[in-house]
């Protein structure tokens, strides 16, 4: 009965399974046939489990739709980092060249012209008639300066930059562009007050001079390349513009960086041989180990991305860095030439004239206790009051004891009170104690009876003595 019972078993099992596979089968021939919708086509295929018995998730989107969102969503905010690089960028170009800029730009609507005149918080500043210009020239290194100069003078209408860079240019080679017969056209065309330089990154090359080829940092390739550096100063000197020639800056690459410091040599004596001046802005992008570094302080002391990912160009941050060393410069440079200011009616009320005295000359000012509450003294400081009194002719203390040797009145009980009216005690005594005028040492003894104290003896003296008397605490011993 048992072994029965297991074949019967087993033969219901075999059944039920070939049962079940016809279903399946039935129901996969019944999907292919049926017509399949949009919606359904897109969802991802069903298991054995779900067409059985059914599935109440919903259906998930396809997988291209969102890797497709993704990618959207990628360039979205791409698109939205660049372009505060973008706007800062069209802003220094308009500084540059307002009259280009806006040129430039096509012709507004009426609604639009009025939002952008109500939104003057971003308009740079209009440039006074008189104010100073800055020529910027050289190679793309630069184009970077002259933006950095735009962004640091941006608020000040006395000073305009402006820039006639070529970023592919150098002193190489002339047959690209010829710098020293471009650079004297320009200057009498722009007329600038100063004259920036900032070139070399493109001149690790070698030179063609009268047919010959000459290596890059050869003996005649060095006395060539240093004579076009100096020509290019004497024209500057020649127009009576000052000249402020601006070093460069470390690269990534280790034998470019050493051929740049190569060259801030000859461009530093280029500079002296005309009596300009010689930037080096080395140190502001290398780190303590005069390595080249991405990242550094920048002007406010906060850690930022000076260099571009070249490892050539410079960012935003980078180039207020670069014009932050060069300014330096250019204001001692603006401070020998000031600007030519006309006195209209306008500006002579505004007007002051220096004080004929200062602080130094200032007499006393009522101190201040430190245990008065109230604080009822002086409620300025010492020389303030003199000021009050700023055309007065009358000479000051320190006038009347420099100029005339008359003593200033010292007050009682002040520091500098070295009067003694009152004799005391120790000078009506006999024989005093204190002696005025000049007295001999001689007179000193007899009057009081000092005896000098014995001469001291030499150095041979002193040994022969103290030989002298080891010897007999010697013998006392030997002989006791």
């Amino acid at each position: 009965m048992t072994a029965r019972a297991s074949r019967r078993n087993r033969r219901d099992l075999n059944r039920t399974v070939r049962l079940l596979a016809l279903l399946v089968a039935l129901v996969v021939a019944l999907t292919s046939v049926l017509p399949v919708t949009r919606a359904e086509a897109q969802q991802r295929p069903k298991t054995v489990v779900e067409m059985l018995f059914g599935s109440g998730t919903r259906a998930e989107p396809p997988r291209r739709v969102i890797k497709k969102r993704v990618i959207r969503k990628k360039r979205d905010v791409r698109a939205q980092r660049a372009t505060p690089r973008k706007k800062r960028t069209a802003t220094r170009q308009n500084r540059s060249n307002p009259t280009r800029a806006s040129a430039a730009k096509p012709a507004r609507s009426a609604p639009a012209a009025a939002a952008a005149a109500a939104d003057t918080s971003t308009a740079a500043p209009a440039k006074s008639e008189n104010a100073r210009t800055i020529l910027v020239v050289g190679d793309f290194m630069a184009a970077s300066l002259a933006d950095g100069l735009m962004e640091s003078f941006a608020d000040d209408e006395l000073v305009f930059v402006t820039s006639k860079a070529n970023g592919s240019s150098g002193l190489v080679r002339e047959d690209f562009y010829d710098w020293p017969n471009e650079l004297g056209p320009i200057i009498d065309a722009v007329e600038p007050d100063i004259l920036a330089v900032m070139i070399g990154a493109n001149d690790r090359q070698p030179m063609r001079v009268s047919g010959n080829i000459l290596a890059v940092r050869s003996d005649g390739w060095t006395a060539e390349y240093e004579k076009r550096a100096t020509d290019l100063a004497r024209i500057a000197e020649a127009r009576k513009v000052p000249l402020i020639w601006v070093g460069m800056p470390s690269f990534k690459y280790d034998a470019m960086s050493e051929d740049m410091v190569f060259f801030n040599d000859i461009y530093k004596r280029a500079a002296e041989r005309v009596s300009g001046e010689f930037v080096s802005i080395w140190d502001g992008f290398v780190d303590e180990k005069g390595s080249f570094i991405y990242s550094g302080p920048d002007v406010n002391g906060q850690t930022a991305r000076l260099r571009g990912s070249d490892g050539l160009s410079l960012t935003d941050d980078g180039e207020d860095k670069l014009a932050f060393f060069t300014r330096k410069a250019v204001d001692r440079a603006l401070g020998e030439s000031p600007a030519q200011v006309a006195l209209d009616d306008e500006a002579l009320p505004s007007l002051q004239l220096q004080p004929l005295s200062n602080a130094a000359n200032a007499t006393v000012s009522a101190p201040i206790a430190l245990n008065d509450p109230s604080f009822d003294g002086s409620d300025a400081l010492l020389g303030t009051a003199s000021q009050q009194n700023a055309f007065s002719l009358e000479m000051s203390p320190r006038d009347r004891l420099v100029l005339n040797g008359d003593p200033v009145n010292a007050r009682e009980g002040r520091a500098d009170n070295f009067a003694w009216n009152a004799k005391s005690d120790a000078i009506r005594s006999t024989p005093p104690v204190i002696y005025r005028g000049s007295i001999d040492v001689k007179t000193l003894k007899e009057n009081s009876g000092l005896t000098p104290p014995k001469e001291m003896p030499t150095i041979l003296d002193a040994i022969i003595e103290d030989w002298e008397n080891s010897g007999a605490d010697g013998a006392q011993s030997s002989g006791g």
